[in-house]
């Protein structure tokens, strides 16, 4: 700004509205006038110049933080998968080396019947690793969609559960809506994500305790709603982290069956490829998972 009114207040109001410097422009030191527009100019290069040096520092701090953390993350799922990985190989180790000196038919038995766990164990956790590896580095890898007939698969779907429950002493309650229509849907993620909500109500429901499962059709917003609900409830502070790798709620493992900790992490990927939602929901004893899977889904 130039201004050959001798008077610096209207310099000094313009620069609060953002002006870098200004010039008293008298008409004594006309011949100083191109060092003084020189000399401003280069102050003010110097300035923006600390400006966005400034600004890219503070960029790059951002960005470190964001690596640091990711590098947190990444140790804490090392060490977690880590120590996942060795619980079921620490059993098996135990069960052999108690079988090698069990003299009873009995406790051999029981000792064979141990390894076969942490063997399923530790296949099922390998093999939950490994889904959600390939979910999360190749999350739109191809999966043809079919049409599905609801109503004659979903009862194929939740027969092995009919067994599971009866064996446990639990009540399975299904509703079927009867104008189900068929769908287009990748079947396998379909049918995962509805065998892992069931797993896992049949895990965390005691003895006598009922489970139900719903599927019904929402015209308004062309989905069909399913709902997995079971006799068993969460403590509030907990469901924020249902989904996450590897978490289980405390002390809710009525049949200490242990368990990945995988399931409902590789659920809630699957639901977001089936361009769905997933929400969790626990109150007045009952814990409720409700699924909204659109009727038609988009092939990437």
């Amino acid at each position: 700004m130039f201004t050959n009114s001798g008077n610096e207040e209207i310099a000094v109001e313009a620069m609060k509205t953002g002006l870098d410097d200004y010039i008293l422009k008298s008409n004594q030191h006309l011949s100083r006038l191109p060092m003084a527009v020189r000399s401003v100019l280069q102050l003010s290069q110097e300035r923006s110049d600390r400006k966005w040096a400034e600004a890219a520092l503070q960029q790059s701090k951002a960005q470190i933080e964001v690596l640091e953390n990711l590098h947190r993350l990444k140790d804490d799922f090392l060490s977690t998968v880590s120590h996942e990985l060795r619980t079921p190989v620490t059993n098996m180790k135990m069960a052999i080396q108690m079988l090698k000196v069990a003299s009873e038919e009995e406790r051999k038995l029981r000792y064979l019947e141990i390894l076969q766990i942490e063997c399923d164990r530790e296949i099922a956790l390998i093999n939950d690793l490994l889904d959600l590896q390939k979910l999360e580095t190749s999350p739109h890898s191809a999966t043809v969609s079919e049409s599905v007939n609801l109503q004659a698969w979903l009862p194929t779907l939740i027969e092995p559960f009919q067994s599971r429950t009866q064996k446990q002493k639990q009540q399975l309650e299904i509703s079927i809506a009867p104008d189900l229509p068929s769908i287009i849907v990748q079947r396998d993620r379909l049918a995962r994500v509805l065998v892992e909500l069931l797993n896992n109500a049949c895990k965390y429901t005691p003895t006598q305790g009922r489970i139900q499962f719903h599927a019904e059709y929402l015209p308004a917003s062309e989905t069909i709603e399913f709902k997995v609900c079971n006799q068993a409830e969460i403590p509030i502070q907990e469901l924020p982290h249902i989904f996450k790798k590897f978490y289980r709620v405390p002390n809710a493992d009525p049949w200490k069956q242990g368990g990945t900790g995988l399931g409902l992490a590789l659920a809630e990927k699957l639901v977001e490829q089936l361009q769905g939602k997933i929400h969790v929901t626990s109150q007045a004893g009952w814990t409720t998972f409700t699924f909204y899977c659109p009727i038609k889904s988009i092939d990437f």
